[in-house]
């Protein structure tokens, strides 16, 4: 009698599922709009027959085995790549937007216009020296000027500050969304333990997945369990329940600027692209401690050792570099550079030793030896190294060697490796050599040696006759020599991606040497009082060099007769008016492996800001419609069809309603059998 019963249980495992497929439309429909949701669907089979009796088996009807969530997994991870570039423009591209805006070029209230009128200044000046009236037009513009590169410094600054502090927030960002992303994980393996399918924690995890692709370069892996582990730069993030946070810690001693590491460790992580490697780029990927020279503060230092060959110098040589020495000090003083002096004496037949002696010109004049000394030979290559040991890596290095003999002094003759190897290590250790010697060893030393200009043009150096009449003219020319390295060193600002750090060096390279080359031009002449020149720009904050923010117009520029414009105080000398007035067209600058004026180095910056602008913002939109295609493409997939759950709905409602009317058929069957049959029976 129990197979009498087959027809009912089939029918209503079809009513059941029909059921189902009705709720599972519903829940699709209610979902249109819902942000990340995927489409589900009822999968059904055949449920297994039952066997009666001898072998009779009868069909049970129909079985749900998965409600299934519909999802393109490989357009996902192309959405999610896409995502990753489109948060990394998009930093980048909002970053130079706002510089641009602090620029203000090329508009008539940029800095170019502020320079135009300074520069202009000092030609009207140029045509009557002793007018005050002209002098007074000079001074309101070089304090417009100064207020102007002042203003945009701390502007930057703020920007900087502002992409740091998103950084931060962005970082925390990426921790909540790993948070919630560990939770699911925990909530999903429990509903997969249990032998349900809980679709709708998936979408919120995809979700989550998604929009941490956008701030990360983000790495997945699904386990057996259903969760979903996290890896960037290396690292789980989440596995299965467990959070890994990361957090900001300050990339230097005395910083400011946050660098992503991972949580109980010191260990910075590479967060590969999107929205956080962006502004950690934008603001510059350098320190942010105050004076930093990564972050634009100009690196003005120029560390000195001064070699002294005294077995081949002779005395007299070595009394003239006694009595000039102070003169190169003064010179160098007066080019703003801020420089540390160290003696090192050599051929003495002692052991190379170097001694430090600051700005202290005179106590490195008495340390001069004086005398005659037989043993002549030493190896250079020690020079190298105790100058390399002892002066500031983060300064300006040089050598300057006086010498009237070969390379390691005569008698030991250096191979041409042994030379080359000495201009390697010196441009290792960023040191610059520069030769007082004799001429007949500028370009060859004894036996066929290679002369010293072969180092020296090496690490751009220089070399100069050690037999010269003038020896104050020699010194003056190595200062030259040595404030025309410094500029071009901080002038020379390497390709990198940073944006910001990469644009306050080169801006502050160009206000630093026009102010040092203006003051050094100013000290020369005489004021309307017929006293000495005195500086025309001063800092702020004398502890850092000329830079943005920290510029100001001299206090003695109170009395307008302390502006020079004449190298005498003869009625109508104009010489140092016209000689700053020709800084503007005077080729001071190093940029893009060419020789610049400051007018062209500053429009260099300006076309070069502008081209990373249009850069970004192509790169921008164009991953814009990257990502878009790819959403399109997986939604076609993923998304709801409105059109297709209402085909679908009419579908499963007739077939719930065909199998209510088998369920109402068999049961009036089994009525006639069981109450009609049997009365007829009696």
């Amino acid at each position: 009698m129990g197979a009498g019963f087959v027809g009912l249980d089939t029918a209503l495992s079809g009513l059941s599922a029909s059921q189902k497929a009705l709720e599972v439309t519903s829940h699709n429909v209610s979902n249109l709009s819902t942000q990340g949701y995927s489409r589900q669907s009822v999968v059904m089979a055949s449920a297994y027959p039952r066997t009666y009796g001898s072998g009779w088996k009868v069909e049970m009807g129909v079985s749900i085995q998965q409600i299934r969530q519909i999802r393109h997994t490989f357009m996902d991870n192309i959405y999610r790549t896409e995502s990753n570039a489109l948060g990394y423009w998009q930093a980048r591209s909002t970053a130079i937007d706002d510089l641009q805006a602090i620029l203000g070029e090329p508009m008539t209230a940029g800095l170019q216009s502020s320079l135009n009128n300074f520069w202009d200044a000092w030609q009207e000046v140029s045509k009557a020296p002793e007018s005050l009236t002209i002098r007074a037009l000079l001074k309101q513009r070089a304090e417009a000027l100064v207020e102007s590169l002042n203003h945009i410094g701390a502007q930057i600054n703020k920007l900087q500050d502002d992409l740091n502090n998103e950084i931060k927030l962005r970082i925390d960002e990426v921790n909540e969304i790993t948070r919630q992303i560990a939770e699911l994980n925990v909530k999903i393996m429990s509903a997969e333990a249990a032998g349900n399918a809980p679709n709708d924690y998936y979408d919120q995890r995809n979700a989550l997945v998604d929009r941490l692709s956008t701030l990360v370069e983000v790495d997945t892996w699904l386990g057996p369990e259903g969760n979903l582990d996290i890896l960037v730069g290396g690292y789980f993030l989440v596995s299965k329940g467990v959070q890994t946070r990361i957090y900001a810690a300050p990339n230097d001693d005395l910083s400011s600027f946050y660098t992503p590491k991972l949580e109980g460790t010191d260990v910075e992580i590479n967060l590969g692209k999107g929205l956080i490697q962006g502004l950690l780029e934008a603001r510059g990927q350098v320190s942010g401690a105050k004076g930093s020279y990564d972050n634009g503060t100009p690196n003005t230092t120029a560390d000195i050792t001064i070699v002294v060959d005294a077995a081949n110098t002779s005395e007299a040589y070595r009394l003239q570099i006694r009595n000039h020495i102070r003169q190169l000090a003064d010179d160098l003083e007066k080019r703003g550079l801020d420089y540390n002096l160290r003696l090192m004496v050599t051929g003495t037949g002692e052991a190379i030793e170097s001694t430090d002696f600051g700005k202290d010109a005179d106590a490195l004049v008495d340390a001069i030896p004086t005398g005659n000394y037989e043993n002549g030979t030493y190896d250079f290559g020690d020079i190298i190294d105790e100058a390399a040991a002892k002066s500031d890596p983060n300064a300006n290095r040089y050598i300057l060697v006086f010498s009237e003999a070969s390379i390691n002094g005569n008698g030991v003759v250096a191979s041409d490796d042994t030379v080359s190897s000495y201009v390697s290590r010196l441009n290792q250790n960023g040191i610059t050599l520069s030769v007082v010697t004799s001429e007949i060893y500028y370009d060859a030393g004894e036996d066929a040696e290679k002369g010293w200009s072969f180092i020296t043009g090496g690490t751009d150096g220089k070399t100069y006759n050690i037999g010269a009449a003038d020896y104050e003219s020699l010194m003056k020319s190595i200062s030259k020599d040595i404030n025309d390295n410094v500029n071009k060193r901080i002038s020379t600002v390497p390709e990198d991606l940073n944006i910001i750090s990469s644009v306050k060096k080169q801006l502050n390279a160009l206000i630093n040497i026009m102010a040092r080359e203006i003051n050094y031009i100013h000290q020369s002449g005489k004021t309307l009082n017929g006293k000495d020149g005195g500086l025309f720009f001063d800092t702020l904050d004398s502890s850092l060099p000329l830079e943005m923010g920290n510029i100001a117009i001299s206090s003695d520029l109170k009395d307008l007769n302390n502006i020079v414009a004449s190298a005498t105080d003869a009625n109508g000398d104009n010489t140092i008016a016209l000689q700053i007035a020709g800084l503007r067209n005077e080729n001071l600058m190093t940029g893009n492996g060419k020789i610049l004026s400051l007018d062209t180095y500053y429009q260099n910056i300006i076309l070069h800001v502008g081209y990373l602008g249009q850069e970004a913002t192509n790169m921008y939109e164009s991953q814009k419609q990257l990502v878009n295609q790819a959403d399109q493409i997986r939604q076609s997939v993923m998304g709801v069809s409105l059109d297709e759950e209402m085909t679908n709905m009419i579908k499963y409602q007739y077939a719930y309603n065909a199998n209510s009317k088998m369920i109402s058929v068999i049961n009036s069957m089994l009525e006639t059998i069981i109450f009609r049959l049997g009365v007829a029976g009696r």
